[in-house]
């Protein structure tokens, strides 16, 4: 799926305005795990694709264009690896259980998976609202 360039101020304005509310949604987890890290992950590469289009004529400006991409990147990566991990947990959920054993090794599972996707969540989603911050400025910056 192509996406659009973005290049005027004004859809330059729109696109850090969405992407705002996005890492808000993300942020809070409105829609779950596995759906927030597929919505960050489509705000990261949206973010790259904007981050080459856009144009400067400063060695400084490159130097942080080009950490951005680098680090929206890797994110892209630690985001993919958490939909993968939710996806499994997710299938692990709707595994039929045989006896008690079974069921009570299940709830010890869903326990630990749950506290530990919180914590990664809160964590990427820290990290994304950092990213954001740094992008923004980037962007408007003339």
């Amino acid at each position: 799926m192509q996406l659009q360039t973005l290049e005027p101020p004004d859809d330059i304005a729109f696109f850090i305005v969405e992407g705002t509310h996005r890492i808000a949604t993300i942020s809070m987890n409105d829609y779950g795990f596995l759906l927030s890290a597929r919505m960050a992950q489509t705000y990261l590469g949206r973010a790259e694709q904007v981050l080459d289009n856009k144009r400067g004529f400063d060695r400084v400006f490159f130097t942080e264009v080009s950490t951005l991409k680098n680090t929206a990147a890797s994110m892209g990566r630690e985001y993919a690896q958490f939909e993968t991990f939710c996806a499994n947990c997710d299938r692990f959920d709707r595994m039929a259980i045989r006896n008690w054993r079974e069921w009570l090794s299940k709830c010890a599972v869903r326990a630990i998976s749950r506290g530990y996707r919180a914590r990664v969540s809160h964590h990427l989603a820290y990290k994304i609202r950092l990213f954001h911050s740094r992008l923004s400025a980037v962007l408007t910056e003339t």
